[in-house]
């Protein structure tokens, strides 16, 4: 049919596999009938009647209509600019998006039952009070009615923990908190609140409300990750510096060989098979630099 599409399994490391595999089986679907026809005589029966059953495909999109949400879910936590706040958001769309979709899917009332029950748990598992404060911290949801009386109250009970860790006067924190909740001093206009659509909500907190005792606590709860896909990211990129032919980098030097490798990715994210992977000749090559220079500045090497 002259379309460069291929046919996907699912895999046991990414979580939208089936995603994936129903969406190309979606858009092979001329294609393989084409092949159900033409080679009829060697396919085997069942095989074929598959192919050419509009009803398979018809349950192929009804699945893809409650599982497609939860992908998107996925594939905006792991992106490079997803923060905490947004979880809460987040399984509030992926629960309405099934919730719309599950009248019109081919499940049982019992199945739909279980589905609405599954999310409530996984709801319960993955929103702890850190997210609530992030939510709440967040300009971007100011005024935002996605938190219960309960979420607001542990949200107070993380933001002044952090607060005490800080040091900070627990009068001052709590008076600005109380003046950012309700939009008065600093943060009485429209125009402070219009810039956070322009800005990162830390660089918000940072830049332009440094001056307020809750800038601090604001600042490093809203630079938390939701996953732990940047830490498997980081040590990824760690791994692939500090090798075994490239042991005796020293901490500094592993360091900033990471940062470069990070921020070239930044322009170039299709091209970064060269900085995966160095040979060991130039591997070496550093090493020898790095042990030289250490041996100049009379320091110790670092294992």
């Amino acid at each position: 049919m002259n379309k460069s599409t291929t046919l996907k399994l699912p895999s046991n490391t990414h979580r939208d596999g089936v995603v994936i595999m129903f969406d190309s089986l979606l858009e092979g679907k001329e294609s393989l009938q084409e092949m159900a026809i033409s080679q009829s005589a060697d396919m085997d029966s069942a095989i074929k009647r598959i192919l050419l059953d509009d009803v398979f495909r018809e349950r192929v999109v009804s699945s893809l209509k409650l599982l497609k949400p939860i992908a998107v879910g996925n594939a905006r936590t792991e992106g490079d600019n997803a923060i905490l706040s947004d979880v809460q958001t987040l399984l509030a769309d992926v629960k309405e998006e099934i919730r719309t979709a599950l009248p019109t899917s081919l499940l049982l009332k019992a199945e739909e039952t279980a589905v609405l029950k599954y999310i409530k748990k996984c709801e319960d598992f993955c929103l702890k009070p850190i997210h609530a404060a992030a939510f709440m911290l967040d300009p971007k949801y100011a005024g935002k009615s996605h938190l219960s009386g309960a979420e607001i109250n542990k949200a107070y009970g993380v933001v002044t923990t952090v607060s005490r860790h800080f040091g900070l006067d627990e009068g001052k924190f709590l008076g600005s908190l109380a003046k950012y909740t309700s939009k008065q001093g600093l943060w009485d206009g429209d125009a402070i609140w219009q810039s956070c659509q322009h800005i990162s909500s830390a660089t918000w907190w940072k830049g332009l409300c440094g001056s307020e005792a809750l800038s601090p606590v604001a600042f490093i709860i809203l630079q938390i990750p939701p996953l732990s896909a940047a830490s498997e990211e980081n040590r990824f990129l760690f791994g692939n510096t500090h090798t075994k032919a490239r042991n005796r980098l020293t901490n500094t030097r592993v360091k900033k060989l990471v940062d470069i490798r990070a921020n070239l990715r930044l322009f170039e994210p299709d091209n970064d098979s060269r900085l995966e992977s160095d040979s060991d000749d130039e591997a070496s090559e550093f090493d020898v630099q790095e042990v030289d220079i250490k041996g100049v500045q009379g320091e110790d090497k670092e294992a």
